[in-house]
């Protein structure tokens, strides 16, 4: 059955056989998780029959978020620490020095810091603003939840980031 709240989710529960198994599809990746592995196995052997799948076995990378199991605890981790380290090194930020909030909770971002001279606008110019703020959106997406309410705030000037937003994103 498809997910009503994702398209991209398929989910077969059988709840006499105490049977769950979901497959998540991205354009030509498909992740595919339930709680019985022969039932998963048959799944991938009935699809072989009609397209061509390349097995890459058991997931420890989804969409650039690193999977990490820990069975005899029960437990997956996710991490992005290479996306975030690669997000570092594109915006140049890797000799930026650690903080342990993610925002500054005395700087206030307003509309008023908005570039207003030519001067102004010219240094913003060949600033990745944008770019910057989406990579920091993805990570906040994925397992970076600590870091939303700060991408919320810097998202809000995308239009005509000034360099006081810069500093903020950094």
């Amino acid at each position: 059955m498809r997910c009503k709240g994702d398209q991209a989710v398929f989910f077969m529960r059988s709840e006499e056989q105490n049977v769950l198994m979901v497959m998540l599809v991205h354009i030509d990746d498909c992740t595919i998780v339930g709680n019985k592995q022969s039932l998963i196995d048959k799944f991938k052997a009935e699809i072989s029959k009609h397209i061509e799948i390349t097995d890459l076995g058991k997931l420890h990378w989804i969409l650039g978020i690193e999977v990490h199991r820990i069975q005899e605890e029960g437990k997956i981790l996710l991490s992005q620490r290479t996306y975030i380290n690669s997000i570092l090194r594109r915006f140049g930020f890797d000799d930026l020095k650690p903080v342990s909030t993610s925002m500054d909770p005395n700087i206030q971002l307003t509309t008023a810091q908005l570039p207003t001279t030519t001067e102004e606008f010219a240094q913003m110019r060949n600033i990745p603003y944008h770019e910057a703020v989406g990579s920091l959106m993805y990570a906040s997406l994925g397992t970076c939840l600590d870091i939303c309410f700060a991408v919320q705030s810097v998202s809000q000037f995308n239009n005509k980031p000034g360099l006081l937003h810069w500093e903020a994103v950094k």
